[in-house]
């Protein structure tokens, strides 16, 4: 089998990141350096992807078709036994993450704090199409109200079984915050080691 589109790239920041990057990290304000400290993986952008509906405002979402039918695995899996699963967000292209960051700035926030939310373009998982933010009815989305709801006890229990996992738990590695709803197929970690 060739290399996957999933395969983490080491991070070295004269090396990975090209110039049209490295620009907008500038213009971001976002450091040289950023993701050395905590080994954050530089993740590429998918090259193959599939529509997988509407997420909660109705922009349509995509991912990876393996982590595509995975998800629409999940989703039967949870509405078998009562739990409905609705996609927040998936792929993210390296510029739709740079606006996320734009649009954050503009209101207010500072660089600093919006990293501990918001990977920097290049470093989102959401880049790979593997990576799903989570809401269910009843609990705000993105927030950490979601990790009380019927839907988060489900996945702990049952999201291996499609092949997902919670990336970011309370004090991980990364310096993000814990983040209930974000969970990634790991056929990019599998892709990984291939």
């Amino acid at each position: 089998m060739g290399q996957s589109h999933f395969r983490r790239i080491s991070f070295d920041a004269e090396d990975t990141l090209n110039d049209l990057y490295r620009k907008l990290h500038t213009e971001l304000g976002i450091s040289a350096d950023y993701g050395q400290a905590s080994s954050l993986p530089f993740y590429p952008e998918s090259t193959e992807l599939v529509e997988v509906g509407p997420n909660l405002v109705g922009r349509m979402q995509s991912l990876t078709p393996i982590a595509a039918q995975a998800w629409r695995g999940m989703v039967r899996g949870g509405a078998s036994e009562g739990i409905q699963l609705m996609i927040v967000s998936g792929y993210r292209s390296f510029d739709y993450q740079a606006d996320l960051i734009r649009r954050k700035i503009a209101a207010g926030q500072v660089i600093d704090e919006i990293l501990t939310v918001n990977a920097a373009p290049g470093f989102s998982q959401h880049h790979t199409g593997a990576a799903i933010d989570i809401a269910s009815p009843g609990s705000r989305p993105l927030t950490e109200e979601f990790e009380i709801s019927a839907a988060f006890s489900w996945l702990k229990e049952n999201a291996a079984t499609f092949g997902f996992s919670m990336t970011y738990p309370r004090d991980n590695a990364f310096g993000f915050i814990y983040e209930p709803w974000h969970w990634a197929h790991d056929s990019e970690n599998r892709a990984e080691t291939a």
